[in-house]
């Protein structure tokens, strides 16, 4: 048991002392010093009566966020919440550890009555054992979910794992809370990317805590699940794909019927050098990099290693969007 009070110390100290970007890898590696599992999960949905569940946030540990979520929606039919404790779900761990909120919940693929698309979904995203628990959070049409998975067939949870879990997953769900929360108010004093996935209409498939932490600072009235009108506008309205707030810049990349987001903090002029910063006025201008490499008494190979250092201290990838940044600080 000191084992355990030992590790409950250190999921609050890294709470409080981990940023962002690499906490879901801290916490998760703290887990495994108790219970050992392959990869795992956090997620944040929103629930609504008629658009179902979507996933606000989620932080993953030695697995793609994007390739579970695709493969999820390749292979289970939408969820929906009914009444507080009925998820239905074709994902029977999911809907099992809904009705038990606060209680770990364990299966695998190979259980007797488990669906075909259920165990191929596992068995493609290496997640052929679960331990899942949920937690109801203080704020109406909000659950969120922990999840622990295993790629080996014979790799069962067993009694005394969960026994662990019930212990520690509800201190890991306030870690969370306290890390967002701590992150939430301070300043972001270095650039950080946020992503996140969603449909032409706006409604929001995925969103990582970053992006959602320069969503609610840019607009303090907003509320997921749909991307703030304003901001689908700007990106609807200009051939680039990009929005400018004081608090990020948003470029945005279409692939089908979905928009793949990227966020970045908003950068100024302070943040490039002098030869950045003439460089920049040229590219604007159009000129090549041939062209500003005569004018600077450089080499066309140079001016291009500075033009890309630009756009990535911008989080941007060309001149059309240098120029409308560069119209917009001035």
């Amino acid at each position: 048991m000191n084992e355990i009070n030992n590790l409950l110390l250190d999921i609050y100290h890294a709470s409080q002392n981990t940023c962002v970007s690499e906490f879901s890898d801290k916490i998760f590696s703290l887990i495994k010093r108790e219970i050992n599992f392959d990869s795992g999960g956090f997620c944040d949905f929103n629930t609504s009566d008629t658009s179902g569940i979507k996933l606000l946030s989620a932080a993953a540990h030695n697995i793609s966020t994007y390739d579970k979520l695709h493969a999820r929606q390749n292979y289970l039919e939408p969820e929906f919440v009914e009444g507080q404790n009925k998820l239905t779900s074709a994902d029977p761990s999911l809907a099992m550890a809904f009705k038990n909120k606060g209680n770990s919940v364990t299966l695998s693929v190979y259980d007797k009555g488990i669906k075909s698309n259920v165990a191929a979904y596992g068995i493609k995203t290496e997640c052929i054992q679960t331990m899942v628990m949920v937690l109801a959070p203080p704020m109406p049409n909000r659950f969120q979910t922990l999840s622990l998975w295993r790629r080996k067939n014979n790799a069962e949870y067993v009694q005394n794992d969960n026994c662990k879990a019930n212990i520690i997953f509800p201190h890991v769900f306030q870690a969370f809370a306290i890390n967002r929360q701590i992150h939430r108010i301070s300043e972001v004093k270095n650039p950080v990317n946020g992503t996140a996935i969603c449909s032409l209409e706006g409604a929001l498939l995925f969103i990582d805590d970053v992006a959602e932490d320069f969503l609610f600072k840019e607009f303090h009235t907003w509320i997921p699940p749909f991307l703030p009108s304003i901001l689908l506008e700007n990106l609807g309205s200009t051939s680039e794909r990009i929005y400018i707030g004081k608090m990020f810049v948003l470029t945005a990349r279409r692939q089908k019927d979905l928009l793949f987001l990227n966020f970045r903090k908003t950068m100024t002029f302070e943040n490039l050098s002098p030869t950045e910063l003439v460089i920049a006025e040229m590219l604007v201008r159009n000129e090549t990099y041939k062209a500003i490499a005569q004018k600077l008494g450089n080499q066309p190979a140079t001016v291009r290693n500075q033009a890309h250092s630009i756009y990535s201290k911008f989080g941007i990838s060309g001149k059309a969007e240098l120029a409308k940044i560069i119209n917009q600080i001035r």
